[in-house]
């Protein structure tokens, strides 16, 4: 992803709302694609933690100190938005996870039954293990960010995403 440029980050960082706006308009699309599919297709969901993030960033931005790219502290925040709504999810006995699963996957490419099957795949797993997932393997995310954003050294996190690949193909291969 590109990012965007300083000046306007530190407009919005002192609170100028068009800066903020267009820094809002250039990382909410990709934000969005990450976190609808981490909340496996709940559009509620993702918009409440959409929202959430970016309330958290306009309030926080002046706390960035370009150690890691904008893009990267905002999927942090993002990130722990959706597990702390996870969380809340589970001690409510409320489902995080839509029942009417619409994911968007290209309609080129995957057959029908392949869409169903990474459905599938994506409604068995934990919500953090669905952001690694589908940020990681789905967005190409590189491991470097991906430690970054969710507190864990890369080698865990290609250990985490090596043991889930293969949970999903005995899951999967025995269906």
């Amino acid at each position: 992803m590109t990012e965007i440029d300083t000046i306007t980050i530190e407009r919005a960082a002192k609170g100028d709302d068009k800066a903020f706006r267009k820094l809002y308009d250039h990382y909410a699309p990709f934000v969005w694609k990450v976190i609808y599919r981490t909340t496996n297709g709940n559009k509620d969901a993702a918009a409440d933690i959409l929202q959430d993030t970016f309330i958290r960033l306009n309030s926080s931005l002046k706390k960035f100190r370009h150690d890691s790219a904008l893009s990267t502290w905002i999927y942090r925040v993002a990130f722990n938005v959706a597990m702390t709504q996870a969380e809340k999810s589970r001690n409510n006995g409320a489902r995080h996870v839509s029942d009417d699963v619409t994911m968007e996957l290209p309609a080129s490419g995957p057959t029908a039954e392949e869409r169903m099957i990474a459905k599938e795949i994506l409604k068995s797993v934990a919500p953090d293990e669905r952001f690694l997932l589908v940020a990681r393997e789905v967005e190409g995310i590189p491991f470097e960010e991906l430690e970054i954003i969710t507190g864990k050294n890369s080698g865990a996190l290609r250990t985490a995403i090596h043991r889930l690949k293969e949970k999903i193909r005995k899951e999967f291969s025995n269906a």
